[in-house]
């Protein structure tokens, strides 16, 4: 059997409930252990079954390409901790309605099973995607929502807790 390819920009054509065994591009397996991508921070949240707790962290190259990556599990299961790009994965999701754990498989050949779904509870909780109205096995796009979007509301809860932080810090009798 051979693989297809698919190229970042025939992210928009492809199925979302159609199991892909593709590879998107040469680059993302380039990518996928790159270690010119600058870690941000990590970021915890449950897995889609809310049985285990996912780490992923979210890395920068070149000042503005975002990618994401999942570090550790709870539950034990095997996934892949290679990058991934941001921007491909919104390409991919936007205007999806019936995402599974398989529609991510093109980005992951060769890789557990689970990487696909711990990747859709890493959209999820970024508010990327959500549960289908039509079926609750599949999730969707949020309609208006990108990475722009969710990494600029996460800066300002950021800014946010910093600035609470320093409005409760007291002086102490010596200053």
């Amino acid at each position: 059997m051979s693989k297809k390819r698919i190229s970042e920009t025939q992210c928009d054509s492809v199925s979302s409930n159609e199991v892909v065994d593709t590879e998107i591009t040469s680059d993302i397996k380039e990518e996928g252990m790159d270690s010119s991508i600058r870690t941000m921070g990590e970021i915890s949240c449950p897995s889609l079954s809310g049985q285990s707790m996912l780490v992923f962290q979210l890395g920068v190259k070149n000042e503005s390409d975002l990618f994401v990556r999942l570090v550790s599990n709870t539950g034990g299961g095997l996934f892949s901790n290679d990058w991934i790009s941001c921007e491909l994965l919104e390409k991919f999701v936007v205007g999806k309605t019936e995402l599974t754990s398989g529609s991510f498989k093109a980005f992951f050949p060769n890789k557990s099973v689970n990487t696909g779904g711990f990747v859709m509870a890493v959209l999820k909780y970024l508010g990327l995607i959500q549960v289908s109205e039509l079926n609750s096995r599949w999730h969707e796009h949020v309609a208006g929502v990108n990475f722009e979007q969710v990494i600029g509301s996460m800066e300002q809860v950021e800014e946010s807790k910093k600035m609470d932080g320093i409005k409760g810090m007291r002086k102490s009798k010596g200053d």
